[in-house]
């Protein structure tokens, strides 16, 4: 089985396996986003 295919590790999927889920990155990005809101009302 190719390393494209859906289940390429026995027991985990591409989506369990090798990527972060959506939810996490969205989180970071609504972080980094108040974060650099922040700094730049205390900086500026």
């Amino acid at each position: 089985m190719s390393s494209n295919a859906s289940e390429h590790r026995v027991g985990h999927d591409v989506d369990a396996a090798d990527q972060v889920s959506s939810l996490v990155l969205l989180g970071f990005a609504a972080v980094g986003a108040a974060l650099t809101v922040a700094l730049n009302a205390v900086l500026i």
